[in-house]
């Protein structure tokens, strides 16, 4: 049984049905029926937390849930709160106050749980055949980004990037992947400012 049927059956011992327990914690019935058909961990943080209280149980507790008793214990998946930020400027710390917009859970099975990790909200269609608008990138931040691979770039001082990358002897390429075909691959050199912020190793959807 997944996650979310677990959930749901939760739900329904608490409330007697999905959209009975909506309404007690005050979320829209299409939401939290979304948040079920679509997957718990694509859901906005403020979301779960209003659902795990209305069960409650932990945020954290929501990883590991295995059997729909309500008075039993509920296994854990150990889970690292990770900042979403809008964007990276120059000149500014990459959590200042105006970049931060956000947190996410994500269990540390599906990431370095020793490395510093963020979350960048994808912005425009450049990387559309990967990412959509409003996504959140999780960045392995200071990692190093091999030749192929999906990073987060910041050339000549302007706000960071997400593409693929790409080393031709001094050269560096950033590869657009998209449907747009007004995106062209941007070639940099040894005269350009090139600050490989981190490596993409997993991306969320929030709805």
């Amino acid at each position: 049984m997944t996650k979310e049927k677990d959930l749901k059956r939760l739900m329904e011992i608490k409330s007697g049905s999905v959209k009975a327990f909506s309404e007690e914690v005050g979320l829209a019935y299409t939401t939290v029926r979304s948040i079920l058909e679509r997957g718990i961990f694509n859901a906005k943080v403020e979301n779960v937390i209003k659902i795990c209280k209305g069960l409650d149980i932990k945020p954290e507790d929501i990883m590991g849930i295995e059997k729909p008793k309500v008075e039993s214990s509920i296994e854990t998946l150990p889970v690292k709160k990770i900042p979403v930020v809008s964007k990276i400027s120059a000149g500014l710390p990459i959590y200042s106050e105006e970049n931060l917009i956000d947190y996410i859970y994500f269990a540390t099975d599906k990431i370095d749980s020793n490395k510093e990790e963020f979350g960048l909200k994808v912005s425009g269609d450049s990387m559309d055949k990967i990412f959509q608008d409003g996504d959140v990138v999780v960045i392995e931040k200071d990692s190093t980004v091999e030749n192929g691979q999906l990073g987060v770039v910041m050339i000549n001082g302007y706000n960071a990037t997400v593409k693929r990358i790409r080393y031709n002897g001094d050269q560096i390429i950033l590869i657009p992947e998209s449907n747009n075909p007004n995106h062209y691959p941007q070639v940099y050199g040894l005269n350009d400012e090139v600050k490989i912020v981190g490596r993409v190793v997993a991306s969320q959807r929030l709805f």
